[in-house]
């Protein structure tokens, strides 16, 4: 490897994040650096604004609709029933991951690598666990696509304990202002079906529902029409364009360097995200409560016999 390829891959890391979404359909992308980030919980679609970066990778992008936060089944139904289901990307799923990464990047406009995929190791290291899922077909569970968030600044990830974190508020009751950089890949065959969008959007409602992210960014390659298109369906605007940002490591278009467009999306006030879960708590628990079931009963403790 030359010294000009070893500088470049120091730059980012690791070549993968370096990833956005393919120019055909869907999206996929890379991360960029901003600020530290931090967590959250499962549920389904909004998102916020992020400051630009210094050093930038394209990111990744999908499709979807938003939902609840405790009403997670019926948000699961309600937007999933026309597209798909959603699940947490576990170790499960890796070899599914990998294959749908591999497509992406074999595009030439996913990333600055056509051939280099990341050990599941890496991934599993770097990306947010909490803010990570699937998109898998309803009626045969096959996997269509999935999403990722990571920390603007890798290096910086092992101050971070996802697990232990706290999803509170801060003492004034605010978002505690870290970033979040999205990374999202959806299967060849399933590209244009709105995968993309149902993934971005449930992303962005279980980031929603974190104190701790106050933005969310992505990034993508300057002629990336499909990330583009998809990024400002879901809301994001753009915050960024950085020329030469990126050299290609390798495929066709090798040594060339790319020019690179961020995008940002402000999360929405803490007091209004726990308004809206409230009332959407209040509106779905009934729904999601099998009636034949008399839901004071779940809150006895069991008769010690």
């Amino acid at each position: 490897m030359d010294s000009d390829t070893s500088s470049q891959l120091g730059l980012y890391g690791h070549d993968w994040s370096a990833l956005l979404l393919p120019s055909g359909s869907t999206s996929a992308s890379p991360p960029t650096i901003a600020s530290p980030s931090s967590h959250s919980q499962l549920a389904a679609a909004a998102a916020a604004h992020l400051s630009p970066s210094t050093q930038s990778s394209p990111s990744t992008c999908a499709n979807g609709e938003p939902s609840g936060n405790s009403s997670i089944a019926h948000a699961r139904r309600s937007a999933s029933c026309n597209v798909a289901n959603l699940l947490a990307l576990t170790e499960l799923r890796k070899a599914a991951w990998a294959r749908i990464y591999a497509s992406g990047i074999s595009t030439g406009d996913a990333s600055i690598t056509t051939t280099r995929v990341p050990s599941w190791k890496q991934f599993d290291t770097l990306m947010i666990r909490r803010h990570r899922y699937i998109a898998v077909h309803p009626r045969d569970n096959r996997t269509l696509g999935w999403i990722a968030c990571f920390e603007p600044y890798p290096q910086w990830s092992c101050l971070y304990d996802d697990e232990a974190a706290t999803v509170q508020a801060d003492a004034n009751g605010e978002r505690q202002g870290a970033s979040a950089e999205i990374q999202v890949m959806v299967a060849e065959a399933e590209r244009g079906k709105g995968v993309g969008t149902f993934l971005v959007k449930s992303v962005l409602e279980s980031l929603r529902a974190d104190s701790r992210y106050s933005r969310v960014q992505a990034s993508f390659f300057e002629g990336n029409d499909a990330a583009r298109s998809l990024l400002e369906k879901c809301g994001f605007e753009q915050v960024l364009e950085k020329t030469g940002a990126a050299r290609m490591l390798d495929g066709p278009a090798k040594g060339e360097w790319r020019d690179l467009i961020t995008v940002e999306y402000e999360l929405p006030p803490w007091h209004e995200a726990t308004t809206q879960q409230q009332l959407s708590n209040s509106t779905d628990a009934s729904t999601a409560i099998d009636t034949t079931v008399d839901p004071l009963s779940l809150l006895k403790r069991p008769r010690l016999e």
